[in-house]
């Protein structure tokens, strides 16, 4: 009897379990329909991972709840907002615009979210708690600003605008049919571009180099694959007989740009 019993209390067990399993998979991914407009991503934390895709919803994966502490219950935080999603953001919808932020200034572990093609990026996070943020993909507006994280980039073809004080850029562009700009104080630029990429180029370092493998028409003082090419604080060049603007700027580090 007591055998028998164990068979049949072992596979229920399984079952609950698994149910528990799923219940918790499906709690840590929130979709909200978005199908074209703007998505604004305030103070968020951990490792931030956005690609664009043909789809008509923002898909969320990754965070958790977060428990109150026993002296807190039935309280909130003054500093953050409700968890509307369960997976430690709060967001807002008014018109085509959706705003997402974390919750608590803590780490959640990171987020990866999924953006409809047609959506334009706006992020705000000068948290420390955020620690990476990268991008895939976007053909739509992208604008961007840091105080920490270090940002990275692949296969971008629209316009683009970072402002990283402290966090290092690196992007590789698949096109130069639009406008780049790039801001990183301290952090310093790594961009790759094409070959046969048409640009206007100004970039500029107060403190670092600027270094680059292309044929570029300006001074270079270090021979080599990559070649410095000023050390002056800024340079201005037409690549390829010039183009889209590619304004790169980081006035304590160094700059590089490559060629594909």
């Amino acid at each position: 009897m007591k055998k028998l019993l164990k068979q049949t209390t072992l596979p229920v067990f399984l079952i609950i379990n698994c149910i528990a399993f799923i219940q918790v998979v499906q709690a840590q991914e929130f979709k909200l329909e978005l199908k074209s407009g703007t998505l604004e991503i305030g103070e968020i934390t951990g490792r931030i991972y956005l690609e664009a895709y043909n789809g008509s919803e923002i898909v969320i994966e990754g965070g958790r709840r977060q428990s109150l502490p026993d002296r807190a219950q039935g309280l909130k935080p003054i500093s953050g907002n409700n968890d509307n999603t369960n997976i430690g953001l709060n967001y807002k919808k008014e018109g085509d615009v959706v705003s997402i932020r974390a919750v608590r200034r803590r780490d959640y572990g990171g987020f990866r979210i999924k953006v409809p093609k047609d959506v334009k990026l706006v992020m705000d996070v000068m948290t420390s708690w955020c620690h990476r943020i990268s991008l895939k993909g976007f053909t739509s507006d992208v604008n961007v600003t840091a105080r920490h994280a270090k940002i990275e980039m692949e296969n971008m073809t629209g316009n683009v605008k970072i402002n990283s004080r402290h966090g290092l850029v690196k992007a590789d562009f698949a096109t130069m049919n639009a406008n780049i700009d790039i801001d990183a104080r301290h952090g310093g630029i790594d961009i790759t571009i094409p070959g046969n990429a048409k640009a206007d180029l100004r970039a500029s370092t107060k403190y670092g180099e600027i270094y680059s493998n292309m044929d570029i028409k300006a001074e270079k003082n270090y021979e080599g694959d990559m070649a410095s090419l000023s050390r002056s604080a800024e340079v201005n060049a037409k690549i390829n007989g010039g183009g889209k603007q590619l304004r790169l700027n980081a006035r304590h580090a160094n700059i590089y740009l490559r060629k594909k």
